[in-house]
């Protein structure tokens, strides 16, 4: 029954989720919007890339909507940065004193307590993506090479 219950109701919900994460997903939202692009720029957005001199629109429906959104204040200006994250991760091995509760051969317990390797998972987001907008259009791109 439990085998039944995901694919019926876990798997459905997964794949909703997962089919707004695409760009055909977010044309199929906003076909008419997405019509309105020159056609060298719809491809693009399609393939999920930008260019410098988008807009605003074409990069939500490329990318999707932005993980994280900065101001950035210089001499010519303010700018709008939107950031998309991903997340690396790694396992580090430790070594931890612990307590542990045991029953002895006369059946009571005991405590004690012993050195024992643990493997820690860390987790650390970064910007992968970095898109700079001046008045709604795209000025510089920034991305992360790892």
């Amino acid at each position: 029954m439990t085998n039944r219950w995901i694919l019926l109701v876990v798997l459905p919900a997964l794949l909703a989720v997962a089919g707004c994460a695409t760009p055909d997903s977010r044309i199929k939202k906003n076909p008419e919007l997405f019509a309105s692009f020159p056609p060298d720029v719809q491809e693009t957005v399609k393939a999920g890339n930008i260019e410098v001199g988008y807009t605003e629109d074409m990069v939500q429906i490329a990318l999707g909507r932005p993980d994280r959104l900065y101001s950035r204040r210089t001499k010519d200006g303010e700018t709008t940065v939107w950031a998309y994250t991903a997340t690396d991760y790694s396992s580090d091995r430790q070594r931890v004193k612990a307590d542990f509760r045991y029953r002895d051969s006369s059946g009571r317990y005991r405590d004690t307590s012993d050195w024992v390797w643990v493997d820690v998972r860390q987790e650390k987001e970064y910007d992968r993506l970095r898109v700079e907008f001046r008045s709604g259009v795209v000025t510089a791109i920034e991305t992360e090479e790892r």
